[in-house]
């Protein structure tokens, strides 16, 4: 019975089309700015945006994309080009690409739409990568990140920004998780410029959490938030330990870090991260 229940939920995981699709108006400006980065981070909870047009998660919203640069959102549906989350980017003239990890009727978004994630901001990216999972949770369902470059305004070096999902179960080791920290340290590793590593890495355990310092030391990243703040998003099962994160090199925090209160109001079950990056 299980099996059968298994080999169902297989048969309804698609792998979406894996071109990166623009969300959203052109992109307004050129370059950011090397004095005001303004970075932005969310797990959007699925469907849950579409809850946006309350005047509450609308208000919420508003005053969290207002003055951003750069946007990483996780558990974005498509298409990202109807209903609230298109209005929202719209609003605070932002733009973004997307990033397909799956389709699946129970799974994902339903009805057979994409799930993934998305990176907004008012400048286009010169460069794009979907860094899709080697390996899938309990052999159903991907993970996707996107990596994405930045012109700076008068400097030769770009951004590099990483919006990272990362898996969240495995069977029996940590040997799929750590394969997907690898190849995000890869590109970390290649990039000479400024970075900012931001997403919901899934970090639920001390396990998890000691994979993913080890890979964001190697490439000379440093942690924004405090591991042991109480605000952030916690595991509700397995370890405790924070979920999401921002980390950067090359940048000097201009304003520190800020966490939102989204879960509280339940306009999503994950907590906003922000701050505010320079580029000497």
């Amino acid at each position: 019975m299980l099996w059968g229940v298994a080999l169902g939920l297989v048969a309804c995981v698609a792998p979406p089309d894996q071109r990166l699709a623009q969300a959203g108006a052109d992109f307004n400006d050129t370059a950011l700015s090397a004095d005001d980065i303004r970075v932005v981070d969310w797990n959007i909870k699925k469907a849950q945006a579409a809850e946006w047009t309350g005047s509450r998660g609308r208000a919420t919203v508003v005053e969290l994309f207002r003055e951003a640069d750069l946007v990483t959102l996780q558990e974005v549906c498509a298409p990202v080009a109807d209903g609230s989350l298109r209005e929202r980017l719209a609003a605070a003239q932002l733009s973004g690409v997307f990033a397909a990890s799956f389709s699946a009727p129970v799974l994902g978004c339903g009805s057979g739409r994409a799930t993934g994630v998305l990176t907004a901001s008012r400048v286009a990216p010169i460069r794009r990568t979907a860094l899709v999972s080697q390996h899938r949770e309990f052999g159903l369902t991907p993970k996707i990140s996107l990596a994405t470059t930045y012109p700076i305004a008068d400097r030769k070096q770009r951004l590099l920004v990483i919006n990272a999902h990362l898996l969240n179960f495995e069977w029996l080791t940590l040997d799929d998780y750590s394969d997907q920290l690898a190849a995000i340290g890869a590109v970390l590793q290649k990039h000479t410029g400024p970075i900012v590593l931001a997403g919901d890495m899934n970090s639920r355990n001390a396990w998890r959490t000691r994979l993913l310092e080890t890979i964001v030391d190697q490439a000379g990243l440093r942690a924004v938030f405090d591991a042991n703040d109480q605000a952030r998003t916690r595991a509700v099962i397995g370890g405790n330990k924070p979920l999401d994160h921002i980390y950067y090199r090359g940048l000097s925090i201009t304003t520190p870090g800020r966490i939102g209160a989204e879960a509280a109001t339940e306009v999503s079950d994950h907590n906003s991260l922000s701050v505010r990056f320079a580029y000497p």
